[in-house]
C-alpha cells in the first residue's frame, strides 16, 4: 500500500474510466488493472465495478475514499514541509467554493496568487454549503468561500456582508418586496442544502412559500422566474450580469461570505498567502 495506490482511486472515482485515468497518471490499462486486482487481494475486499460507461467504486471503496483523499493532503501537506525546508516553492491548494464566488472572486485572486507563486497548483471544488462543510471536515479541501450559515466547530473569516434579493418576472410598482407577500406567490428554491442563507430568512421571518419547483443552480432558478413560473430570493453575488428583476426584502436580508477552515493548524503557508490575498482584493470590492 502506498500513496500512489490512494492518488490511483481518487483519480478513478473522477473519470470513472481506467483509460482516462492511465492517460492522466501517465500509466497502462494493463498497469492500472493489476495495481487495482493486487489492492484487493491485499484489503480483501472489491474496489471496482463495471457499468455501462466504464467503471465506478463499489460501495466499500467509496466508504474508504474520504480517508484516502484525507491522507492525499496530508501527504501534500508533508511534501511542503519539506521543500520548504529545502528551500522550493512547490505544492498545492484545493478550495472548496461556491459556484458565484468562483465566478466572481476567483479569477481576479487567483491571477494575484499566481503571480506571486507560479509553482502552486490551485484546485477549486464547486459545491453548496453542506457539500462543502463535509469537504471541510473530512481535509479533502483545505478551507471553503462560504457563507457563515448556523453554528460550526469550524473558523470562519468574515470578508463581506451582501444583501438577498427578491427576484420577479414582472417589475413592481414598490421599491422593496415586503417579505410576508411572498406566501402570496409560487416560489422557485434552492435544493435542501444550497442555500441555506435563505432558507434561514424565510425561516426566522415566519414565511412558508409555496414552493413549486426546487432547483439546484442559480441559473436555472432565474430561467425559472423569467419564464413566470414564480419567483424567488437570491444572494447579491448570485445575481450579478443577470438580466432579471429584483427587489430588496422588507425588512432587510444579509448573508455573510467569507472563508471556513477547521483550524489554524491545518493552514498550510500557502494557504495562509491565498488568504491574505483573499482579503485584500476583497475588502478593495466593498
Amino acid at each position: 500500500m502506498d500513496i500512489k495506490q490512494f492518488a490511483l482511486l481518487e483519480d478513478l472515482n473522477k473519470t470513472g474510466s481506467i483509460t482516462s485515468s492511465a492517460q492522466r497518471l501517465g500509466s497502462t490499462q494493463s498497469g492500472i488493472s493489476h495495481t487495482i486486482k493486487k489492492l484487493e487481494k491485499e484489503w480483501h475486499i472489491k474496489l471496482l465495478k463495471r457499468t455501462n460507461h466504464g467503471v465506478e467504486l463499489t460501495s466499500e471503496a467509496k466508504y474508504l475514499l474520504p480517508y484516502m483523499q484525507s491522507t492525499l493532503v496530508q501527504y501534500t501537506r508533508f511534501k511542503e514541509a519539506l521543500d520548504a525546508i529545502n528551500g522550493l516553492s512547490t505544492g498545492s491548494i484545493t478550495i472548496g467554493s461556491y459556484s458565484s464566488i468562483a465566478k466572481h472572486w476567483l479569477p481576479t485572486l487567483l491571477q494575484r496568487f499566481n503571480q506571486t507563486y507560479p509553482q502552486i497548483q490551485i484546485h477549486v471544488r464547486e459545491g453548496d454549503y453542506d457539500e462543502i462543510m463535509q469537504w471541510i471536515g473530512q481535509g479533502t479541501v483545505d478551507f471553503g468561500f462560504i457563507s457563515q450559515s448556523g453554528q460550526s466547530n469550524f473558523m470562519f473569516l468574515p470578508f463581506q456582508k451582501e444583501m438577498l434579493y427578491a427576484v420577479v418576472c414582472e417589475k413592481q410598482t414598490k421599491d422593496v418586496m415586503p417579505i410576508h407577500e411572498l406566501e402570496q406567490y409560487p416560489y422557485i428554491a434552492s435544493e435542501i442544502g444550497v442555500d441555506n442563507d435563505v432558507s434561514a430568512t424565510l425561516r426566522q421571518a415566519g414565511i412558508q412559500p409555496h414552493v413549486i419547483c426546487y432547483c439546484k443552480e442559480d441559473a436555472s432558478i432565474v430561467a425559472m422566474v423569467k419564464q413566470g413560473l414564480g419567483i424567488t430570493i437570491l444572494p447579491e453575488l448570485s445575481l450579478k450580469g443577470l438580466d432579471v428583476n429584483t427587489y430588496p426584502l422588507d425588512p432587510p436580508a444579509y448573508r455573510t461570505l467569507g472563508i471556513m477552515y477547521k483550524s489554524e493548524d491545518v493552514l498550510s503557508a500557502a494557504d495562509k498567502a491565498l488568504i491574505e490575498i483573499a482579503k485584500e482584493i476583497i475588502e478593495k470590492k466593498d
